[in-house]
């Protein structure tokens, strides 16, 4: 994983409060360029809605690039497809990741299902969003294989 941004006050908690409203200026952002066509991009993450999905095997540890992560297992409004903050109401949890990436505090790997189609997020929406914020390439993650069955001829996903 790329390292933390450096702090631009040499006080991570200010620098954290900023990235944040960065980020949510970002999703304001996308909403007008979406209202004025400019940007095409979807108003949340795309979510699992097959009806018969499940994890195969045990998890492994791997190294994800971000840009694979292209949804989530349960919907959310409170992060847009891009994983920018999409509401105030997440601003304390986020801003203390910002921070421990910040000071250089490891955070536990963020749980995914691989898909044929890219990631989902099972667990970490916050660490996802944070980590694309700071400029991250990457992120540390369990990640689970996926099955789904529509149909009796549908197959393994991976």
């Amino acid at each position: 994983m790329r390292e933390h941004t450096p702090c631009r006050a040499y006080m991570p908690v200010l620098d954290a409060r900023d990235d944040f409203r960065r980020a949510r200026r970002a999703h304001g952002a996308a909403r007008v360029g979406r209202l004025f066509g400019r940007r095409m991009s979807s108003v949340r993450p795309r979510a699992i809605t097959d009806s018969l999905v499940a994890p195969v095997g045990v998890a492994h540890l791997e190294v994800v690039p971000l840009r694979s992560i292209v949804g989530t297992v349960e919907p959310t409004r409170h992060f847009d497809a891009e994983f920018h903050p999409g509401s105030e109401a997440v601003r304390a949890r986020w801003e203390r990741i910002a921070l421990a990436h910040r000071q250089g505090i490891g955070l536990p790997p963020v749980s995914l299902w691989q898909r044929s189609d890219g990631y989902y997020v099972v667990d970490g929406r916050h660490r996802v969003s944070v980590a694309r914020a700071l400029g991250h390439v990457d992120i540390d993650a369990w990640v689970n294989r996926c099955f789904t069955q529509v149909g009796s001829d549908e197959g393994r996903q991976s």
